[in-house]
């Protein structure tokens, strides 16, 4: 599977990308902000993208808006501190998609991605 991870903190990015190192069959990515997010996934296509929802220059949901007009049916886990539960507004049907709150445990996350990966 090819994870994009999407986020501002630095600190976010590596956990989330320890994660799921601990896992076989990862091909794991990541970028600081939407921008460079959305460059990554389109050269590498992911299965699945964990994305922050506040970043600057491109926030979460714009960056999903963005690629997800190319590329539909993409599974997404939206992380924010915030309660706000973010939709991609222009493609809404075309992500399958999960929100996580932060800060979140392990335990948490692999709720969410278990949840987003067995749905079709």
């Amino acid at each position: 599977m090819r994870v994009l991870i999407v986020d501002d903190e630095s600190g976010i990015r590596s956990l989330i990308e320890t994660i799921f190192l601990c896992y076989d069959a990862h091909d794991v990515s990541t970028a600081s902000d939407g921008i460079d997010g959305l460059a990554k996934a389109r050269k590498i296509n992911p299965d699945l993208i964990v994305s922050d929802t506040m970043m600057p220059g491109m926030s979460g949901p714009d960056f999903l808006d963005a690629y997800t007009a190319e590329n539909l049916g993409v599974k997404t886990i939206l992380m924010s501190a915030e309660e706000k539960r973010y939709v991609c507004k222009k493609h809404p049907s075309a992500v399958k998609y999960a929100f996580l709150k932060k800060p979140f445990t392990i335990n948490e996350f692999e709720r969410i991605y278990d949840t987003v990966t067995k749905t079709s």
